[in-house]
């Protein structure tokens, strides 16, 4: 396959994976959906350590990543400015790998413990149809592995900047019906800054069954364990300009660092035969944190200088789609149910000089939600579809509070949700080359535990904040003038009410109100070319004017969202093969606010990136390798902002000139 970014009409097929979790996909032809998800295939991927998902998500329109080089803070990734406010790990998206999410019932994800060098391709859904998510689902991000075809053994060691070392291991095996793979990883980082050295080690184990009925079994298991990962805190503008080099001396002080331990299980059953096809989907883990922060918390109304976190969550989903004919129309009708819940155990602790030490926070949240939902394709002619979905979500919040003295009040509280999404749409051809499709849908975001933890006057679960609701449309062409181009417009518009934004923040306690109305406005173009076999061009851009347009904040621009970003990326292969691949991409993003008032922003930046790659084979030893150099012009920018930060402390220093290499044999 072609290493481009390749866009639903000639890959409608794969593009269906993600749909699978609310329609399952047969013999027809592909799902009228399709013109929605945008597709990354492996061979897209440009050559990296894969320990960000930025390096998979990278020139995607409507994607913006943003990488905080700190391996104790996710990185931030945000679809058409949801997300973007997120103070730590991703909210607002739905995050999944292989069907299964990452995402937790009110909204909070993250993909810190996926193993990324497996992963077949990437796809991204946005726009109305996202809504039909759930809870949360500005977008949806779906990471897809494949089983293994043949045995074979993969060793791979790489390295580099900024004290990179990576060992990795993988085994596959096929007999039959049956296939297995087994992973290993081991990581460790020394960091740019000081005090920003990190250790991963990961394990994930596969098994996949066909059964003679052609009904598809997964049983996965994965294990990531991080047991050191050190937080050089972000920055005060007037320091990062000083120095972007530099270590917040609070992370000395304090000692700033986190210990995660995620383990997750799961199983699929899929019959994607037939014009009756259904699957369902069961998965349960436990994510054990713990993080030390750049305070003491020492206050008694605070939550602590340190945060002991335990999350237990589990789910279960299933959907079942019918082919029929509607008044001689061909027609798929999908009704689907989706179950989860969490169990966060949640501690705080003084932090002194990095020793944990008097109790400030003890109690227990719970999440539970209910989810059912359906939706309707209909075709009436070979070049016109139409679809339509509705979702209705029960979301249930508890809160225990176990620590209740003189001067921290108990702030325990229950609420719930019940909300509904819709979307409809069609797609037209027009002819072979010409495609238009058109959408609109309305999606909505609860607040998440920790949005409610506090009240501005009073103690207990802050029940008055409403779940921000969205209205989405969106619209654009596809053409297609020859098997090696393509270029695709898209053109949104989204308005939104309730936004939450901080209300105070005293002593600790960080209290938010729903007081914000926003308007996104954009124009997403992608476009790719194969001049011939040896060279490829691709290019994107995005533009989203993202504003306030209510309240005291009209006018002011979304924290966090950038207004323009552009990228470019050629690649020559000079021998037309794999053997060797000469790579350059080139990225620019304008200026981002970091705070709702828009008193500070982080100036706009460009990066230029090479890279080369190649494999052969050596006495039936298969050897691939790699090499790239990020950010040759070694420019000093804000790779990532901590939106609304009180104390300043907002910017998060990219990686200067950095190079890479790796190399992996299989036999």
């Amino acid at each position: 396959m072609s290493s481009t970014i390749l866009m639903t009409l000639p890959l409608a097929v794969q593009a269906q994976q993600v749909l699978e979790t609310l329609v399952v996909s047969g013999e027809r032809p592909a799902s009228v959906l399709s013109s929605q998800v945008m597709l990354k295939t492996a061979g897209d991927f440009p050559p990296g350590a894969r320990l960000d998902p930025a390096e998979l998500l990278q020139t995607l329109p409507g994607v913006q990543v943003d990488s905080r080089s700190n391996y104790a803070q996710d990185t931030r990734i945000s679809l058409r400015g949801f997300g973007a406010r997120s103070a730590f790990g991703v909210r607002g998206i739905d995050l999944q790998v292989d069907g299964i999410p990452m995402s937790t019932p009110d909204g909070q994800g993250q993909l810190s413990s996926v193993m990324f060098d497996n992963i077949d391709s990437v796809q991204v859904l946005r726009g109305p149809i996202a809504a039909l998510y759930g809870n949360g689902a500005g977008g949806v991000i779906a990471l897809q592995t494949t089983a293994p075809v043949e045995n074979q053994v993969n060793l791979g060691v790489m390295g580099g900047d900024p004290g990179l070392q990576r060992q990795t291991v993988q085994g596959d095996w096929r007999q039959g019906a049956m296939a297995a793979r087994v992973q290993l990883a081991n990581t460790e980082v020394d960091g740019e800054r000081p005090h920003s050295s990190a250790e991963r080690q990961q394990g994930a184990a596969q098994f996949y069954y066909t059964t003679s009925n052609q009904l598809d079994i997964t049983l996965k298991h994965e294990r990531s364990h991080d047991p050191l990962l050190q937080d050089p805190l972000s920055l005060r503008p007037e320091e990062w300009r000083a120095n972007p080099r530099q270590t917040n001396q609070l992370a000395e002080d304090f000692n700033t660092r986190k210990s995660v331990d995620h383990e997750q299980t799961s199983l699929s059953l899929r019959d994607s035969e037939g014009a009756t096809r259904w699957q369902t989907s069961f998965w349960h883990g436990e994510r054990a944190i713990t993080q030390y922060l750049g305070f003491s918390g020492e206050g008694i109304s605070g939550s602590g200088g340190v945060v002991d976190l335990v999350r237990d969550f589990a789910g279960a989903s299933a959907n079942i789609t019918q082919s029929f004919n509607l008044l001689n129309m061909p027609a798929d009708m999908s009704v689907g149910i989706e179950l989860a819940q969490t169990e966060d155990r949640r501690r705080g602790f003084v932090n002194n000089s990095g020793i944990a030490g008097d109790l400030r926070r003890n109690e227990l949240g719970k999440v539970d939600s209910r989810d059912i939902y359906a939706l309707l394709q209909l075709t009436p002619t070979a070049d016109l579809s139409f679809y339509t979905g509705v979702r209705q979500s029960r979301l249930d919040m508890e809160v225990d509070d176990y620590f209740v003295v003189t001067g921290n009040p108990d702030d325990s509280g229950t609420r719930d949700y019940r909300e509904n999404a819709y979307a409809f749409g069609a797609n037209y051809q027009l002819s072979d080359q010409w495609g238009l499709f058109a959408s609109r849908g309305r999606g909505y975001e609860t607040p998440t535990l920790t949005e409610m933890a506090y009240r501005r006057v009073g103690s207990g679960l802050n029940i008055a904040l409403e779940a921000a609701l969205n209205n989405q449309q969106e619209w654009g062409i596809h053409y297609r003038p020859l098997a090696g181009a393509e270029l695709s417009v898209t053109q949104f518009m989204i308005d939104s009410k309730n936004e939450l934004v901080v209300d105070q923040s005293v002593g600790g306690r960080t209290s938010y109100r729903n007081a914000a109305a926003t308007e996104r406005e954009g124009v997403e173009v992608l476009g790719r070319y194969s001049v011939n076999d040896q060279w490829r061009l691709q290019a994107s851009a995005q533009f989203i004017d993202a504003i306030y347009s209510a309240g005291e904040l009209d006018g002011n621009q979304l924290p966090g969202v950038a207004r323009e970003q552009y990228q470019l990326g050629l690649q020559w292969l000079p021998f037309g093969s794999e053997a060797l691949q000469l790579g350059a991409s080139l990225q620019q993003r304008t200026r981002v606010f970091s705070a709702d008032d828009n008193a500070v922003s982080a100036p706009g930046y460009r990066t230029f990136d090479v890279s080369a790659q190649g494999d052969v084979v050596i006495n039936q030893l298969r050897v691939g390798w790699w090499l790239k150099v990020a950010n040759v012009s070694d420019e000093n920018y804000v790779g990532s902002v901590v939106v609304n930060q009180a104390n300043g402390r907002a910017f998060e220093p990219a990686l200067g000139r950095n190079m890479t290499a790796g190399m992996n044999i299989v036999f």
